[in-house]
């Protein structure tokens, strides 16, 4: 006897919940946009900049010690920058994916509503990061390696300067990072809470080679 179950827990939405769904999306992923541009772009400036101002430093110092801490602060920023360019933030575009996406039927706007509440969710997700132990304790991790670098190589205070500061600036990096994505996801859900399908419980008894197959939806 098998026993598959379906389930359906929402009501269809109606064109014109769908509308203010998605007016109240994209309102607010555009609202969040120029926060979002500014840390994306405002950081990978800094980072860009940071690294050509210690690789000339470092390509024009005559003493060891200052060479190897250059050095190691051009490859962190670098790093830093590379991970600002490969990972950006997806509020930096607003609303801007869903505009293309066509909303004439109601199969197009439902598919367009969906990838609208993945998008919210998407930059709610990212938001989430900054107070990630996993993210703060991976950038002081990066910090010691290269402190020890610098250690060994070359001046143990330039080690210990260049741990401080890097810690610091990372913290200012991370915490800066714009969080109202996760007020948005929170005010969506809360002005348009999923709706339990009103639809009573039934069951189907059919046929199957070797037996009975019993389907029951609610």
């Amino acid at each position: 006897l098998a026993l598959p179950a379906a389930a359906d827990s929402q009501k269809p939405l109606s064109a014109e919940d769908m509308d203010r769904r998605l007016a109240f999306i994209e309102e607010r992923l555009n609202a969040g946009r120029s926060s979002a541009r500014l840390w994306q772009h405002g950081w990978s400036g800094f980072f860009a900049a940071n690294t050509a101002l210690h690789g000339y430093l470092a390509i024009r110092s005559d003493n060891a010690d200052n060479e190897a801490a250059y050095t190691v602060g051009a490859l962190k920023s670098a790093a830093g920058l590379a991970m600002m360019l490969l990972r950006p933030l997806p509020a930096v575009k607003g609303a801007d994916p869903l505009q293309a996406m066509p909303a004439g039927t109601p199969e197009q706007k439902a598919a367009r509503l969906q990838a609208a509440e993945k998008l919210l969710r998407a930059n709610a997700d990212r938001a989430e990061e900054r107070t990630s132990w996993v993210r703060s304790l991976a950038a002081i991790a990066v910090h010691l390696v290269g402190s020890t670098a610098i250690a060994a190589i070359g001046d143990v205070r330039d080690a210990v300067e260049s741990n401080m500061t890097g810690i610091a600036i990372s913290a200012a990096h991370i915490w800066s990072q714009p969080y109202r994505a996760i007020d948005d996801l929170k005010a969506y859900e809360t002005r348009f809470p999923v709706a339990p399908s009103s639809a009573s419980p039934s069951w189907q008894l059919n046929a199957i080679p070797g037996g009975l197959c019993v389907t029951i939806r609610f």
